[in-house]
C-alpha cells in the first residue's frame, strides 16, 4: 500500500522532531549537542525559512516561464463563437 503525500510529510516530520525534542529537552546529553545546543535550537526556523524560500522560488519560476497557448486560445474563442450562434438561435439577448 503506497503512503500519501500527508502520510510521507508526517513521517518526515516526526523523523525531525522526535529526536529534536529529545535533545532540546536534554533526555540525550552529548558533548557535541551541548557545542552546538544554538544552533539545534534554531534549526526548525532555519528550515522554515528555507521551505519558503524554495516555494517562492518555484512559484515565481513556474509563473514567469508559463507558456502560452496560442492555438488553444484560438480553438477556444471559435467554441465561444458557436456557442453564442447556438444561443442566438434559441432567442438569448446579448448586451455587447
Amino acid at each position: 500500500m503506497a503512503m500519501t503525500n500527508l502520510q510521507q510529510w508526517l513521517l518526515y516530520i516526526g523523523l525531525f522532531a522526535i529526536p529534536y525534542v529529545a535533545i532540546v529537552a536534554g533526555y540525550l546529553q552529548a558533548p557535541v549537542l551541548t557545542k552546538w545546543e544554538l544552533e539545534i535550537q534554531l534549526l526548525p526556523i532555519v528550515l522554515l525559512v528555507s521551505f519558503g524560500a524554495y516555494a517562492a522560488t518555484v512559484v515565481l519560476y513556474r509563473t514567469f516561464t508559463f507558456n502560452d497557448c496560442p492555438l488553444a486560445a484560438k480553438e477556444l474563442q471559435q467554441q465561444i463563437e458557436e456557442a453564442r450562434k447556438d444561443l442566438k438561435t434559441k432567442g438569448f439577448i446579448f448586451r455587447d
